[in-house]
């Protein structure tokens, strides 16, 4: 497996918390990035904490990483985040900086608004339901800009040059973004365990979505497409469908590869990575063969 760190552009010049799978050369026309898995909790987050631990595990997309272990060591180009999504969440805009996360407020900065950011779960998520607020108080926003710079911009420049260098090869490429949801209640007696995120179209073709939630239901795998996640900031960023850079979501129900408790991962570990690892094979086959003409930058 050839593993790469990124390189650092923060001013204290540490590693900039992900990590690079067999770029240098990509073999398929497919990219796998994973940003809510990461397990690194420096001193500065924990020394802030107002809830413990364990309740902070809850904004991970626990153990996901684990889900595309086999993809990246058959070569499968990937980019995987260490950092924990607590330090700073690399699905969300810098617009969604919550300016209450900011000693004395956002200043000149740029505010969306987005009902993410105003629900808690903005740049760096400020609360948790049946948890409340996260912190014991605001950070610096020279300490804010070091992790945009040091983290943010950095796994997003790697993404965004990933996918240029294999749309250049191949003349198409392919963002799929890993993450993993709480299990779902029942609608209308149906519980999906899989949810297909493209933006309803917006950032990718439907050959993909639709050939993924035919695989899932002759496996007997229950899916469903756009609802409840449809995908976000990291989709609205890098899906350029008419640059043949398309970019679409996988959401696994942590029930099926962790325990029961949630949190470490389960005798259902080894299944759920196949069913992904087939998914993402077949996903690169699919981009591999569309004859698809290429458009300009």
């Amino acid at each position: 497996m050839d593993q790469t760190d990124c390189v650092d552009s923060s001013e204290n010049n540490e590693n900039c918390g992900f990590q690079r799978f067999n770029l240098d050369s990509p073999s398929l026309p497919i990219l796998i990035s994973v940003p809510h898995a990461g397990r690194e909790y420096s001193a500065q987050l924990l020394d802030n904490l107002r809830i413990t631990p364990a309740e902070l595990q809850r904004l991970e997309d626990r153990y996901a990483d684990r889900l595309v272990t086999t993809a990246i060591a058959s070569g499968m180009p990937a980019i995987v985040a260490n950092r924990a999504r607590a330090w700073m969440d690399l699905n969300r805009g810098e617009d969604e900086l919550d300016p209450e996360m900011v000693k004395g407020g956002a200043g000149g900065r740029k505010v969306s608004g987005s009902a993410k950011m105003r629900g808690g779960l903005g740049l760096i998520p400020r609360r948790l339901t049946q948890c409340g607020d996260i912190w014991l108080r605001p950070f610096d926003a020279h300490d804010i800009e070091q992790r945009l710079s040091g983290f943010h911009r950095p796994y997003h420049k790697s993404v965004e040059l990933a996918l240029r260098d294999i749309r250049n090869r191949y003349g198409v490429a392919l963002l799929v973004d890993i993450h993993s949801m709480p299990p779902l209640l029942p609608v209308g007696g149906y519980r999906p365990q899989i949810v297909i995120g493209d933006r309803f179209g917006q950032s990718a073709s439907s050959l993909y979505s639709e050939m993924l939630l035919q695989r899932l239901k002759q496996t007997g795998v229950a899916a469903a497409l756009n609802h409840p996640y449809s995908g976000d900031y990291i989709l609205r960023r890098h899906g350029k469908v008419q640059n043949n850079i398309h970019a679409i979501q996988i959401e696994v129900d942590r029930s099926l590869y962790l325990d029961s408790e949630l949190r470490e991962p389960g005798p259902g570990l080894r299944a759920t990575s196949a069913v992904v690892t087939e998914l993402l094979a077949l996903l690169a086959e699919l981009a591999g063969g569309a004859n698809m003409p290429m458009a300009a930058e």
